[in-house]
């Protein structure tokens, strides 16, 4: 009987410990599983930190427009993907006006430096794409347009710079070129203290003596209707889109607006 006695008493107290001892591993694992948690928090907000600090664009919400265009620019009709962004032109009413777009700015202004964009189009008459260049500091000059082109004429591509000589009198220098049809191009601005250089897939197709020597940011947008590409008509597909891929931005400075 005794032995019976000291058998359950050991068993008893086997019991007991090896309960003990799956207490104290969950309470390890629960802390490691805490630790854990706490440093993919931390990782999660050094990573939103880090990607709020890099972000080169931004969509833009206004009403306003400029000669005459039809468009509101709506942060809806933009999605930005790192360095691709776009923008949907849509036939909607919003705010008295009859169509809808989208618009980005960068979030830096930059001064000299090479800057190329991959873009893909579309054609229809009232359609005005453009990616461009306005002083940080609030002026309507200098502007550079490193690309142009409307619906109705989708194979001339144009690139201008307006600005104001020494006697404050405006002047532009520009060029208008026609390319072949197809889904991508390639367009580029280098801008040195000294010069203007515009290119269309690799090729040199203008060069302006002229330069600015101020941050300038850059301009993203497709407007629709206005003076120059007038008004959508019935063969207008609505929505449009404009794709731009920023494949290269290599300014030689640069500071966050």
């Amino acid at each position: 009987m005794k032995i019976k006695i000291k058998i359950f008493f050991v068993l008893i107290m086997a019991i007991l410990a090896w309960s003990l001892n799956r207490v104290i591993i969950s309470m390890d694992s629960a802390e490691i599983n805490e630790n854990e948690v706490s440093e993919k928090v931390n990782i999660q907000n050094n990573t939103e930190n880090i990607d709020k600090s890099n972000v080169l664009w931004t969509a833009i919400e206004r009403k306003e427009s400029y000669n005459n265009e039809l468009q509101y620019y709506c942060k809806e009709n933009v999605t930005i993907n790192d360095n691709e962004i776009i923008i949907i032109s849509k036939k909607e009413e919003k705010e008295n006006k009859s169509y809808t777009s989208g618009l980005v700015e960068s979030t830096y202004g930059y001064l000299y430096g090479y800057f190329e964009f991959d873009i893909w189009i579309k054609e229809g008459k009232g359609l005005f794409p453009a990616i461009w260049l306005m002083p940080v500091e609030d002026a309507s000059l200098p502007e550079i347009d490193i690309f142009e082109m409307v619906g109705s004429a989708p194979q001339d591509f144009s690139g201008v710079f307006h600005y104001l000589d020494d006697k404050g009198i405006k002047q532009k220098t520009y060029f208008q070129k026609k390319v072949i049809k197809k889904d991508t191009y390639k367009v580029a601005l280098s801008w040195s203290e000294n010069e203007l250089a515009w290119y269309i897939d690799g090729e040199l197709v203008h060069v302006s003596k002229s330069s600015p020597s101020e941050y300038m940011y850059i301009i993203i947008n497709q407007a629709v209707g206005g003076n120059w590409p007038g008004s959508p008509d019935d063969k207008t597909l609505f929505p449009s889109s404009f794709i731009v891929k920023a494949s290269k931005i290599n300014p030689i400075n640069k500071k966050r607006r």
